[in-house]
């Protein structure tokens, strides 16, 4: 039997069916009730949940110890009773999803059947392991969130990079790497993770995912050591929605912007014609009063936003792209909604949620294309559709806990040109896009864990188990290269030196070839024991297990397996006869927590631990679609007609480019370890530092070798370009996190700061043109910002106003940079660097420093300020949001090539100041 098939046993012994994972959205309370003469045993401790009225109870034990499993997160009212005590409640007790809360209670003597002594005002001791931050509703509610994009919040969480884009969606970062890979979202406890290249389902960064009125709570962790969670070497993000509740309650609001709202940027010459509306509402109550109860939510923004393009300028002639150059129209429609149903019977509870997302965008107008600026004719239109369902059972009682739940993701993704037909890449400017995908998922998981206390000889054991079980199917459709691309040596080139075309391999006439499917399968377990062997000890052991089938299309048979000549210069290994491995990997994580004095109010914690990833699909996926939808390139063609290219390819039989990808590819994995400390300095006043470090191994990228130089192939005249991937990318991040949080209603005030180091050995390429893997050096990473300062909080302020603030200052960050001239004769230029290195920082200095280019430093200060007033009912809010107030420019792009005018110059803004009114009625 194989180590995964015992681990599931195992873990099906404990805890019944099999499923795919889904994080807990749960959390638990603990503590200790005392009397006069020590540790109460049999003390009943009642937790009712305010919104709901849902009441969960447990007893103390001999220690005088209680847990209270997988609550809900909200606010609750706890209550505790003990024979010949006088019972005590604690009202409007703040939980939050992910964190173990302690409330210890010391009882006095008296009569039983007297009013429960009440106190208010209660703060739980938080003890935590791991390192991470929560969100809470009230900041998700109250802070300014350009585009409402509440996931964005991320950034008030020490080790998080966020910058403010022209849309007011992006792609928040944390770790070595620059780009949005190596994360993990989880919705209500299921995966929103693509299986391709390690990023999220939908594209968060084209717009925002959920409805901001539909999330509760969630939480920023970097590198949790709970087991439950994967798949997010980099982060994790988990989001919980909102619950119905007896009360019934909503809101409906409307934001609008103009272009009388928004500043004039850099590159603009004329301020554009901006403009977006922000629409919805919810709506959540009982439907069966303390038995069944609705959410819903649903949010609609229509933007015109506005793109910048800004060429090149070769020396030779510095305006040659002029004509392309200017400020852009790039629409955004985005339409997501959520409804949940949740049926409270007994010891079971039952939901139901679905959420939908549909986008239609057009993207990528002036961004950088393998360091080429792509024109406006380059962008893509997108439309984007994401679709879950799930249905989940939990049975919980006072020492035992079973989640059992089935889920569904259907996504849909198009991206096609803005404008079809021939690309030209000029080191300056690149007009046409030679990519085009279509593509459908479908996803069937199926879950069930247990969470279970248990008395041990030495303290109380709290042990978690659970397997998992998914299939992932779907098709895409990607005939890129199909309408011809040329490729220029200078700006002022009349005739390319490189044309590429795509052809169908059985069909030369269509792009049905261009066609391939996914059938794969992911299968894990985990085992988690969570001990106290001292009410002031606790300690985390677990391990977890995750295996995939056919993820790189382990069964099929490339059509050049058998070819002696590529078995003799590539070797076997890279070609798929049908026998290449399975991937099972091992994921061992181990923590601790020490309350120093007993007090609650000081905690030392540490914790070292394995986070994996998915085996990348990208790869086998582009490897099979090339074993029929064939590139072929012809250096130096003569021509820029792409009817002339395929009928040159067709009639000399051009060798074809071709992807190989070994027998077995190595899963990318983490290891991380970290040691922190917090401090509660007053019931309001908390801080934490923590310092972690982060090794990233087996990271997947790839090397083109068999490059065309000088007319000649430098392995085989048989194929074309030959891309080869590998598993030997290595990064390194180190941080020190530090925050401080002080939270009395009205005012919650956090200030974050973040220390930091990252290096990679394949910067920005991480799938790259590099000729050789020597070419892999560990440098400095995009990522390596050094210092990031974030200061956000809300509070009430005169005039009845509600005012609120989201400041960002953070050290300016390398860019890619190259010669852009092929000076080490390899045929391709991503592999010259300026002096020898592969990124610069804005200022030309290689460290930041806080007295130089203050002026390339990321700033901004986003402002709200509310004013409520009482209506039918409810509260109407009237709201004035300032995004970059103060109108700094800070940018996004600078130019990479050395040469072309201007190296280091800066490109590309993020957004400038925007000003946005509204109103929201919220009852």
């Amino acid at each position: 039997m194989l180590p995964i098939q015992r681990l599931l046993v195992v873990a099906l012994t404990l805890s019944a069916p099999l499923g795919i994972q889904a994080q807990s959205t749960t959390l638990t309370l603990e503590g200790v009730v005392t009397g006069n003469d020590g540790a109460l045993q049999g003390a009943r401790v009642e937790a009712r949940n305010r919104d709901n009225g849902a009441l969960r109870q447990a007893l103390t034990d001999a220690r005088g110890a209680y847990h209270i499993l997988s609550l809900d997160p909200a606010s609750y009212d706890v209550t505790v009773r003990a024979l010949g005590y006088r019972p005590q409640r604690r009202t409007d007790v703040p939980l939050v999803a992910g964190e173990v809360s302690r409330l210890d209670v010391t009882l006095e003597r008296g009569a039983v059947e007297l009013e429960p002594t009440i106190v208010t005002g209660v703060v739980p001791i938080v003890e935590r392991t791991d390192v991470s931050t929560p969100v809470l509703q009230k900041e998700v509610e109250r802070l300014p969130l350009n585009a409402r994009d509440a996931l964005k919040l991320s950034s008030i969480a020490p080790g998080i990079r966020s910058f403010a884009s022209e849309n007011g969606a992006g792609k928040p970062m944390a770790g070595a790497v620059i780009s949005a890979r190596f994360v993990n979202l989880y919705v209500d406890g299921v995966e929103w993770k693509s299986l391709s290249q390690g990023t999220l389902l939908a594209h968060p960064e084209a717009g925002t995912l959920l409805p901001q009125e539909a999330i509760q709570e969630y939480r920023v962790s970097l590198m949790p050591y709970d087991v439950e969670l994967t798949n997010g070497m980099s982060w994790v993000m988990s989001a919980v929605t909102h619950q119905g509740s007896n009360k019934l309650a909503g809101s409906v609001f409307g934001y609008e912007q103009n272009r009388d709202l928004v500043a004039r940027g850099t590159f603009q010459a004329v301020k554009p014609d901006y403009k977006r509306a922000q629409f919805g509402g919810s709506l959540r109550g009982p439907i069966v009063p303390d038995r069944l109860f609705f959410s819903a939510a649903y949010e609609g923004q229509n933007a015109d936003n506005f793109s910048d393009v800004v060429p090149g300028r070769p020396s030779a002639n510095p305006g040659i792209w002029n004509r392309y150059a200017g400020t852009f129209r790039a629409p955004s429609r985005n339409q997501m909604g959520l409804l949940r149903l949740t049926w409270r019977q007994g010891a079971h509870t039952l939901d139901a949620i679905g959420l939908s997302r549909n986008l239609a965008s057009e993207s990528g107008i002036g961004s950088t294309v393998n360091l080429t600026v792509a024109s406006h004719d380059a962008a893509a239109v997108n439309m984007y559709r994401v679709q879950t369902l799930q249905l989940r059972d939990r049975y919980a009682s006072s020492s035992f806990v079973n989640e059992l739940s089935v889920h569904m993701i259907d996504s849909y993704e198009n991206d096609g040109p803005i404008v079809p037909g021939v690309t030209m890449k000029y080191p300056g400017i690149q007009t046409g896009r030679f990519t085009l995908s279509v593509s459908n998922s479908n996803r069937l998981g199926l879950a069930d864990k247990i969470i279970r206390t248990i008395d041990g000889f030495v303290g109380k054991h709290l042990l978690k188990a659970g397997a998992q079980l998914m299939h992932n199917g779907g098709n895409t459709w990607a005939p890129s290269f199909k309408d011809g691309f040329f490729r220029f040596a200078t700006d002022t080139s009349s005739l390319p030196n490189l044309g590429q075309i795509g052809i169908g391999y059985t069909d030369t006439a269509s792009t049905t070839d261009a066609w391939t499917a996914t059938d794969v399968w992911l299968a894990g377990a985990y085992l988690q024991d969570q001990w106290r062997p001292l009410q002031r000890l606790m300690l985390t052991f677990g391990i977890r297990s995750d295996g995939d089938w056919n993820a790189q299309f382990q069964h099929d048979v490339a059509p050049w397996a058998s070819d002696t000549v590529l078995q003799r210069v590539v070797t076997s290994r890279y070609l798929n006869a049908g026998d290449r491995e399975n991937h099972v990997t091992y994921s061992p994580r181990a923590a601790v927590a020490w309350d120093v004095f007993g007090t609650g109010r000081t905690s030392l914690r540490a914790g070292f631990g394995t986070m994996y990833e998915h085996v990348p699909v990208a790869g086998a996926f582009d490897e099979k679609l090339k074993y029929n939808w064939r590139i072929y390139g012809i250096a130096n063609p003569g021509t820029t007609d792409p009817a002339k290219l395929r009928s040159m390819a067709l009639a000399s039989a051009t060798p074809p480019n071709i992807t190989l990808l070994p027998d077995r590819l190595r899963t990318a994995s983490n290891h991380q370890w970290s040691v922190g400390l917090g401090h509660r300095l007053t019931d309001h006043v908390v801080v934490n530092a923590d310092f972690l470090q982060q090794h990233m191994v087996n990271l997947p990228v790839t090397v083109r070798v068999n490059a065309l130089v000088a007319g000649k192939r430098s392995l085989t005249n048989r194929y074309g370009d030959i891309l080869l991937w590998g598993d030997f990318g290595d990064a390194k991040f180190s941080g020190l996190l530090t925050s401080l949080t002080f939270d009395r209603a009205p005012t919650r005030l956090n200030v974050a700061y973040t220390l930091s180091w990252a290096e990679t050995e394949f910067g920005d390429f991480s799938t790259s043109d590099f000729r050789d893997s020597s070419f892999y050096v560990m440098q400095r990473s995009e990522g390596d910002e050094r210092h990031r300062v974030v200061v956000s909080g809300f509070t009430d302020g005169p005039l009845g106003l509600q005012l609120a603030a989201i400041t960002i200052v953070a050290s300016p960050r390398p860019f890619s940079a190259i010669v852009g001239t092929d000076v080490n004769k390899s045929g391709g230029t991503e592999d010259d660097w300026i002096d020898g290195s592969r990124t610069w920082r804005p200022n030309g200095a290689l460290w930041p420093s806080l007295h130089s280019g203050w002026g390339n430093w990321y700033k901004t200060v986003d402002l709200r300020i509310a004013k409520p007033f009482a209506f039918r009912g409810g509260h109407l809010v009237a709201t004035l949001d300032v995004f970059n107030a103060a109108n700094w420019a800070s940018h996004a792009d600078y130019q990479q090539r050395g040469d072309l005018q201007g190296f280091g110059r800066p490109t590309g803004d993020y957004a400038r100041r925007q000003v946005q009114i509204g109103t929201r009625y919220q009852f």
